[in-house]
């Protein structure tokens, strides 16, 4: 070989070399921007040391769990509200519990013992923790009453938790094997390669882009596939293995057909007899007997033993009824301090079994969110304990609606006895415009809702024997006064008002004019109670009850006692 070519052909070799080193990291780019690898998971939970990331229906929370010593902790907020409801924390005292039907368990932060009943049982670990002012429950304890869908998964350590039941949810299958990436489009690293036929969330709150959808996958990873390898959406609910427990309910013989007893001093007891000489259908009376007195769970009573034997002798059950009315009560101390709440449970208990009542009955209308859940904590300690000692518990209830769905109607028929539907004040003291007390329309649309979430046989329907005469004035408020039957039809009359029935309420309705003020009224009488009842009867639910005994007439009983038959 000449010298020429030898020169020519190092330099060849070397023009390869070179063309090779440099086309490297050329390649290597393309490698890269063709799949830029895998990213680390905590990437996308980014967790610190001894936490646990929270996916709470198909999103991730902001919130944090931690682990000590194996056991995962959960917050306690997050566990009342995602987890099981009946956990609940008292954060004045430290303490949390949870009711059963075999008892309630309570339990001290940072300690391993704890009660069910007056029984002390000890815990692997501390059932409840407070760590930085933040209280946390122990997931083991969780485990064993929770019933919502929760699964644990590593690196990093987070968990997943379903617990809506009335929400759905897009998911699709994948058709091939797929990367879910950090972004929507092949330049995003992934997280995690799913095989073909795994099922997803889609998360149709966000837009498509570059032909990729946002996802979640059932272990809590969220990111971006290629749109084109998703398919079969459709909503779906998820599916629990688990309900929550309901307790055994407390009936009466028969149907329920309730009078409330408004009882102001001691004398108005004595008016019993008069109240129930017509009402032969009513079989429990209801007196307004008990108030909240102070913030400590102590209450003023009117209890009266002799009532109570007279009632029995009629064949009427006593259901002594206790209110959250009085000036400065603050639901918050009394019902949420667990210590306070002990008091107004044993203290109910201890009366009706002083004066031999059948039940008791709750209308707390000031609950609030903030204090809904420690109002359910209280109807749930209250039903154990009266059900222990054979007596029934009823709650009052406003018909539900968005603004009050805290009083959490579902729960409460989980619980209660008897779940009762106050099915007036449609119009209320207070109200901007004049209208009717219960139209029928206000009526059938509160019972549909109610039996929506609670069953019918712990359904009690409440109607008014009352109505209220609205004084108009241009440029004011509607001024209205309350009346019973025979007196609204004694005020029409007085007028010379002609009352004409009104389909749309199912109702009489008059108005007439006098010094300068227009008064209209919508009248409860028999015909639009008869309408009522049968709404409630169609319905089949347990029964119905009455506001106020001494605002119907002896000839409404005939009425009732008609519907009630054969019920």
């Amino acid at each position: 070989m000449t010298k020429k070519k030898k020169r020519l052909l190092v330099v060849v070799v070397l023009a390869v070399v070179l063309v090779a080193l440099l086309a490297r990291p050329v390649v290597n780019l393309v490698i890269e921007w063709l799949d830029p690898g895998q990213a680390p998971l905590n990437d996308l939970f980014k967790l610190k040391k001894n936490e646990v990331a929270l996916v709470i229906n198909d999103e991730q929370s902001k919130e944090r769990g931690y682990e000590a010593e194996g056991e995962i902790y959960v917050p306690a907020s997050v566990a009342s509200t995602y987890m099981d409801q009946r956990i609940y924390v008292d954060t004045v005292e430290n303490s949390l519990s949870y009711v059963t039907s075999g008892g309630v368990i309570l339990a001290q932060a940072g300690e391993v013992s704890y009660q069910v009943g007056k029984e002390t049982q000890n815990a692997k670990k501390p059932i409840l923790q407070k760590k930085d002012d933040v209280f946390y429950v122990s997931l083991s304890f969780i485990k064993e009453h929770a019933s919502c869908y929760y699964k644990t998964y590593q690196n990093p350590k987070r968990l997943v938790i379903m617990s809506d039941r009335s929400a759905s949810y897009t998911m699709a299958s994948l058709t091939e094997d797929t990367r879910v990436r950090k972004g929507p489009n092949k330049k995003y690293k992934y997280f995690v390669e799913l095989a073909k036929g795994v099922r997803v969330f889609v998360e149709t709150d966000k837009k498509k882009e570059n032909d990729y959808t946002a996802v979640t996958t059932q272990d809590g990873i969220a990111g971006y596939v290629p749109s084109d390898r998703l398919q079969g959406q459709k909503e779906t609910a998820w599916k629990f293995d688990k309900e929550p427990e309901s307790f055994t309910q407390l009936k009466t013989k028969g149907q329920v057909c309730l009078g409330w007893h408004q009882v102001t001093n001691e004398t108005s007891s004595g008016k019993l007899p008069s109240l129930i000489q017509s009402a032969k259908a009513m079989n429990v009376i209801s007196p307004t007997w008990y108030a909240l007195s102070d913030n400590t769970g102590k209450f003023s009573s009117l209890a009266n033993s002799s009532y109570v034997t007279q009632a029995h002798a009629q064949g009427k059950q006593v259901w002594g009824l206790i209110n959250d009315f009085g000036k400065g009560i603050k639901l918050s101390k009394v019902l949420g301090v667990t210590s306070n709440r002990n008091r107004l449970v044993n203290g109910l208990v201890a009366t009706a079994i002083q004066h031999e009542l059948d039940g008791i009955n709750i209308d707390f209308e000031h609950v609030t969110k903030d204090t809904a859940p420690a109002y359910l904590e209280f109807l749930r300690e209250l039903t154990l304990k009266c059900h222990a000692n054979d007596l029934i518990v009823s709650v009052d209830n406003y018909s539900p609606a968005s603004y009050n769905a805290y009083y959490d109607l579902e729960e409460q028929g989980r619980i209660v006895d008897y779940v009762i539907l106050m099915a007036y004040d449609e119009h209320y003291n207070g109200s901007e415009e004049s209208g009717s007390v219960s139209s029928l329309p206000f009526v059938k649309e509160g019972v549909k809702n109610v039996l929506a979430k609670v069953p019918a046989e712990r359904t009690v329907v409440a109607l008014p024997f009352y109505t209220r005469l609205w004084k108009e004035v241009k440029g004011k408020k509607p001024h209205p006064e309350a009346y019973g039957m025979s007196g609204a039809e004694s005020v029409v009359r007085a007028n010379d008002a002609s009352p004409k029935w009104d389909e749309a309420t199912g109702q009489y309705y008059a108005e007439f004019k006098s010094s300068g003020a227009t008064y209209k009224i919508w009248l409860e009488e028999e015909t639009s109670l008869k309408k009522k009842l049968e709404v409630v009867k169609k319905n089949k639910t347990a029964g119905v009850a009455f506001w106020k005994l001494g605002f119907e007439r002896a000839v409404t009983w005939t009425t009732i006692a008609d519907a009630v038959r054969g019920w």
